[in-house]
């Protein structure tokens, strides 16, 4: 799989602040991958080893078919399941539009705990303000 361009994570608020080197570095732990109209890059219950970013196009937070949210691009995903005690996905995010999303497997978000504190301190209080915001419900 190829790895995403740096200048595309520059986009992204999660990773605001962050030199072209890191940011490179980044890039190298990241997977780019593509998702038709009405395909998942997650689905509830299911495990979860990555969280997404989404590159291109749109998707819809879904629990039980009730749409809680709309992404756009530079939306983050997925990464509940990274700090809920029991690593599964609580919502499935569907493809409205064909999109793009670059995934980050948990191995190498351990790796960017070390490496680069500051954007896993950014992603686990998103995670924060999503489970009181949602109680638990969403993986957005």
């Amino acid at each position: 799989m190829d790895s995403p361009d740096p200048n595309r994570l520059a986009l992204v608020l999660l990773f605001a602040g962050l030199s072209h080197d890191q940011l490179t570095r980044l890039a190298g732990w990241m997977s780019v991958e593509q998702f038709d109209v009405g395909e998942s890059p997650i689905r509830a219950s299911q495990h979860g080893y990555a969280f997404f970013v989404l590159d291109q196009g749109r998707a819809r937070v879904e629990v039980d078919g009730q749409v809680l949210e709309e992404l756009e691009p530079g939306a983050v995903f997925g990464e509940m399941a990274f700090f809920a005690p029991h690593s599964r996905r609580n919502a499935t995010v569907v493809a409205e539009t064909p999109i793009r999303v670059f995934s980050m497997f948990g191995t190498h978000f351990r790796v960017m705990q070390t490496d680069m504190p500051v954007v896993a301190a950014r992603l686990e209080r998103l995670f924060e303000e999503r489970a009181a915001r949602t109680g638990g419900t969403s993986d957005t």
